[in-house]
């Protein structure tokens, strides 16, 4: 009798709990992703949409304000007599101009599924709500939310965050930000990481052409993309990282608006936690190269060849020649042509030659743009300089940004093109 009482108490339990779950899943709202960028200016600032809004976000294009003042005689006079009072105002007003400045807000956009297309025994809905929220920081944009919608924000199921370029500009505010999501319990590292370039909120409203929630569209994005060892090239963790440590090269996919998709363009290059520049495709797929991150490499030696490079393998050193760093990085691979052919054993050696020698150079030039323009070293060899050379690491220990300065690299390159069927 005893054990019957007890089994009956402890299905009733059961019940309850799973009535206090499901209650649960009924308060909370469950983005699947998050589009974060630096408040800007009246005119530009993205119209916030209602909770209860569908389909997306709008931009209201606004109105800019504008007005000439036009100064009369007196008050010129004024200001040539008192030059010394007007350098204060100046420097009293430029002091409260920079202080706005710091102030700006964060606006936070965010891509709901219907709570059916996170369920796995619910039918899929593709009826995706958006909504859009301004804040000093992601406190009180989350507080905002719950105050508006009596539910929390549920981030278990986020597939990508998308920064706004401009966030960059504002290392305070991004700092901040990463902080708050490490805090987070529920925030995972290895979430994708995108910018948007012109803003995240604009990314995130494209969700007319992509047949459901952007966050999951973002994800096949990756998962369909076979070039590289892992599908998630950029996460949230990395940018962590990079606050922590700074002396790692990250590349982040930047997303653009081609026709109503989101598509990437080109990839962010963030060095020391300092936003440096974009780089074209083209040249971003060399820097993976070179770095061994990729299960291949496409190559086009001429209008009508196309090979594709596997089983990669990259080798590096560091020396050090005239006081400065030089690395050299051999990269070896197996060719496959996609299309074109070689009919002879002499025309194969010949378009093997003709590879190394286009891939070489690009890489080369690549090289040389980067620690030009940006002060990139493309090899990515500082994170690697004690194991490599441990008296050229000595020299630059806690000096990363001379060094990628300093250093010079010279690639050399050996492909063995196979007739595989």
């Amino acid at each position: 009798m005893w054990k019957k009482a007890m089994v009956c108490l402890s299905f009733l339990g059961m019940l309850l709990l799973c009535g206090c779950e499901s209650a649960e899943l009924e308060q909370r709202s469950f983005p699947l992703a998050v589009g974060i960028d630096l408040q800007q200016a009246d005119a530009e600032k993205p119209e916030e949409i209602e909770v209860s809004g569908k389909a997306g976000f709008e931009e209201s294009e606004g109105s800019k304000k504008t007005g000439e003042s036009k100064d009369s005689e007196n008050s010129k006079k004024i200001r040539e007599s008192k030059n010394s009072e007007g350098s204060k105002n100046a420097e009293e007003s430029k002091k409260s101009n920079d202080f706005q400045e710091e102030e700006k807000n964060l606006v936070v956009s965010f891509d709901f599924p219907d709570l059916a297309q996170i369920s796995e025994k619910g039918k899929t809905v593709d009826t995706p709500m958006g909504l859009s929220l301004e804040g000093m920081d992601m406190y009180h944009v989350e507080k905002s939310y719950e105050n508006n919608t009596n539910r929390i924000l549920d981030y278990n199921h986020m597939k990508a965050i998308v920064l706004g370029e401009n966030l960059f500009g504002d290392q305070r505010k991004l700092r901040n930000l990463l902080q708050a999501w490490e805090q987070r319990e529920a925030s995972a590292r290895n979430t994708s990481l995108f910018i948007g370039s012109s803003s995240a909120a604009e990314i995130l409203s494209l969700t007319e052409e992509t047949e459901g929630s952007m966050g999951k569209y973002l994800e096949d994005m990756l998962e369909s993309q076979k070039d590289f060892r892992h599908n998630k090239i950029a996460t949230i963790g990395d940018l962590m990282n990079q606050w922590h440590n700074q002396n790692e090269l990250l590349l982040i996919p930047v997303l653009t608006d081609q026709g109503d998709r989101p598509a990437i363009t080109g990839y962010a290059a963030i060095l020391n936690f300092d936003y440096r520049g974009i780089f074209p495709v083209k040249e971003a797929m060399e820097i993976f190269f070179c770095q061994n991150l990729l299960e291949k490499f496409i190559c086009e030696p001429s209008t009508n060849e196309v090979v594709e490079i596997s089983d990669i393998q990259v080798a590096m050193s560091v020396e050090e020649q005239e006081d400065m760093p030089v690395v050299k990085v051999s990269i070896k691979g197996k060719g496959k042509m996609i299309s074109g052919q070689s009919s002879s054993v002499v025309q194969q050696y010949q378009l093997e030659k003709k590879i190394e020698k286009q891939l070489t150079a690009d890489l080369q030039e690549t090289a040389e743009k980067a620690n030009k323009e940006y002060g990139i070293d493309i090899t990515n060899s500082y994170i690697s300089l004690g194991g490599l050379n441990r008296e050229l690491y000595s020299v630059y220990e806690n000096l990363p940004d001379m060094y990628n300065q300093k250093v010079r690299q010279i690639f050399e390159v050996d492909i063995d093109l196979l007739n595989w069927e």
